[in-house]
C-alpha cells in the first residue's frame, strides 16, 4: 500500500483493496499477543523476544498506511525493552537459540533495528544496544548476521566510523554473477525465518540492499543487489517465501524513495507471435512502477511461441516474462523420493460411500533430511461435496498432534511445530458426503513453510459418491 501511494498508482479502488488486506493482517497479528505482554507464533505463552522484535517492526510499517493502536506500540516496545539484558543485549531462546543464529550481536541487532524503526531512537535500551553491536560487529563473518548488524546501525547512525566499517566489510562479501551486473550476499546459516539456499539469499540480499541504502555507501553495489532481486521473482509475483518477499518489496520501496525519476519516457510494445501485441507508455515521473501484461490466447499448441520487445526511448529497462501452463496428473515428472524434504502419504479407508456418509483419511508426515523444521505446512485438499469433521483437528490441536488448523472450502492447512526427521507425525481426520457426485480431490502437498521450493505433492483422488 505505501508502494502505491509513493508510486501514485493508488486509484480509489485498488486502494481500498489494500486497507482491507491491511485491516485483516492488523486484526489476525494483534490476536497473537501473549497476555502480559510479547508475542508468540500462535499467541500462546511464553512470547519470544524475536517475534515480538518482528511484530514491532510489521506494526511500524503498517502505521505508515493504517492507523494502529499506539498504545500497541508502546507496550510491545516496552516489553521488549523491559527483556534486554544488562550488557545491552538480548537472548533470544526460541527462534534464533532454534535457527543456530547463535550470534548476541545479530538478535541484539534486530531487535535494537525494530525499536529505532519504532520510533525509540533516544531510549537509553537503544543506545546499550548499539555500544554492545559496535564492539563486536567486526567480528560477525556471516553476511545475514552482518546485513542485520549494519542495518541496525546504519538506522542509528549512518556516519559513524563503525557503520562504515561494517558496511564495507559487507560489500567485499558481495558474490559477483557474470553478464548483467546482478550481485547477491549468501547466507553461510539459515535465517532467523529459517531461510537456506536461494531463499536464504534474496532475505540477505534485500537486507544488505537496505543497510548500503540506509548509509549512503556502494550505490553500484545496490543496483546490483536490486538486479539480483528482480530475476528472483517468481511467477507468481513473489519470491518464493513470505519473508523474502517483504524484504525484496522493502527494498525496493527504499530505492524508489531514494531513485528520483526515470531519465526519459519510454514506450515498450511487447508482441506475441508477432500478431498479438500492446503497448506500455512510461512516464518519466513513474519510471520505478511495475507494469503487466497478459496474454492468455493466441499461443502455438504445437510449436514455439515467440514474445518480442520493442522499446522506443528510455534506458535500464528491466523485464520478465512468465508463462503458466496446465499437465495432465500423469504427465507430470515424478521427483525421486531422495529429493523430498518433506513426503506426505495419505489413506482413504474408501473412494465410494452414499451420501452422510464419512470417510477416515489417515496421514503421515515425515521429515526425509536431517534435522528440524521449525514450521512445516501441510495443505490437503477437500474433494467437492464434502464436509470436513473440524472436531476431529480440534483434538488434534488439544493433544499437540498438530499446532493449528486452518479451514478453506478445498483445503485443510495444517501448521506442524518442530518437525523432527526422529519423529515422524501420524493423525487421522474425517469427511463426511454431504451430495451425489463423482469428483476429484484437490492435489495434497507438504513442505518446510521457509523453504517451500522443495515441495511435495500428492496427486487428487478420484471419490465417488452414491444417492
Amino acid at each position: 500500500m505505501d508502494y502505491l501511494q509513493k508510486t501514485g498508482q493508488a486509484n480509489p479502488e485498488a486502494q481500498l483493496q489494500a486497507e482491507k488486506y491491511v485491516a485483516t493482517g492488523y486484526q489476525r497479528l494483534v490476536t497473537f499477543e501473549v497476555p502480559g505482554g510479547g508475542f508468540s507464533l500462535f499467541g500462546n505463552p511464553p512470547a519470544e523476544v524475536f517475534l515480538t522484535a518482528y511484530g514491532l517492526m510489521e506494526f511500524s510499517d503498517m502505521a505508515k498506511v493504517y492507523p494502529v493502536d499506539p498504545a500497541l506500540i508502546e507496550r510491545t516496545a516496552q516489553w521488549l525493552m523491559n527483556q534486554q539484558n544488562s550488557n545491552g543485549t538480548w537472548t533470544e531462546q526460541g527462534y534464533s537459540e532454534h535457527w543456530n543464529v547463535t550470534s548476541q550481536t545479530a538478535t541484539t541487532a534486530y531487535i535494537a533495528w525494530a525499536l529505532i524503526e519504532a520510533g525509540y531512537k533516544s531510549d537509553p535500551q537503544v543506545r546499550r544496544a548499539i555500544e554492545y553491536i559496535r564492539e563486536f560487529a567486526r567480528q560477525e563473518e556471516d553476511a545475514y548476521s552482518l546485513s542485520l548488524v549494519a542495518n541496525a546501525l546504519s538506522a542509528y547512525d549512518p556516519d559513524d566510523s563503525t557503520t562504515k566499517a561494517v558496511l564495507q566489510k559487507l560489500h567485499d562479501m558481495r558474490v559477483k554473477e557474470d553478464g548483467d551486473g546482478a550481485v547477491y550476499w549468501q547466507a553461510d546459516m539459515p535465517s532467523f525465518m529459517g531461510a537456506t539456499g536461494e531463499s536464504g539469499s534474496l532475505e540477505t540480499t534485500a537486507l544488505a540492499a537496505m543497510a548500503f541504502m540506509r548509509g549512503g555507501d556502494h550505490p553500484e553495489a545496490v543496483q546490483g543487489a536490486l538486479t539480483y532481486l528482480v530475476q528472483g521473482k517468481d511467477s507468481w509475483g513473489t519470491w518464493q517465501t513470505t519473508q523474502a518477499t517483504i524484504l525484496s518489496l522493502k527494498a525496493m520501496l527504499m530505492a524508489a524513495d531514494t531513485a528520483g525519476n526515470a531519465a526519459e519516457a519510454a514506450t515498450v510494445r511487447v508482441s506475441l507471435n508477432k500478431e498479438q501485441s500492446q503497448e506500455i507508455n512510461i512516464d518519466p515521473t513513474k519510471g520505478d512502477v511495475v507494469h503487466s501484461i497478459i496474454f492468455n490466447q493466441g499461443f502455438s499448441r504445437g510449436g514455439t511461441n515467440e514474445i518480442q520487445l520493442e522499446v522506443k526511448g528510455g534506458e535500464n529497462l528491466m523485464y520478465q516474462v512468465a508463462s503458466s501452463y496446465y499437465l495432465p496428473w500423469d504427465a507430470l515428472p515424478v521427483a525421486p523420493e531422495a529429493e523430498e524434504a518433506v513426503s506426505i502419504d495419505l489413506t482413504y479407508d474408501r473412494t465410494e460411500l452414499s451420501v452422510n456418509d464419512t470417510v477416515n483419511v489417515d496421514v503421515k508426515i515425515a521429515l526425509k533430511q536431517g534435522g528440524v523444521v521449525k514450521m512445516a505446512l501441510i495443505d490437503l485438499g477437500v474433494p467437492p461435496g464434502f464436509t470436513v469433521l473440524s472436531e476431529d483437528l480440534a483434538r488434534l490441536v488439544e493433544q499437540s498432534v498438530i499446532s493449528r488448523y486452518e479451514l478453506t472450502g478445498r483445503q485443510i492447512i495444517i501448521y506442524l511445530e518442530n518437525l523432527s526427521s526422529e519423529q515422524p507425525v501420524k493423525f487421522s481426520y474425517r469427511l463426511r458426503a454431504r451430495f451425489p457426485m463423482r469428483a476429484q480431490t484437490p492435489p495434497s502437498s507438504a513442505y518446510d513453510y521457509y523453504n517451500p521450493t522443495q515441495q511435495t505433492i500428492k496427486a487428487p483422488l478420484e471419490m465417488a459418491v452414491l444417492e
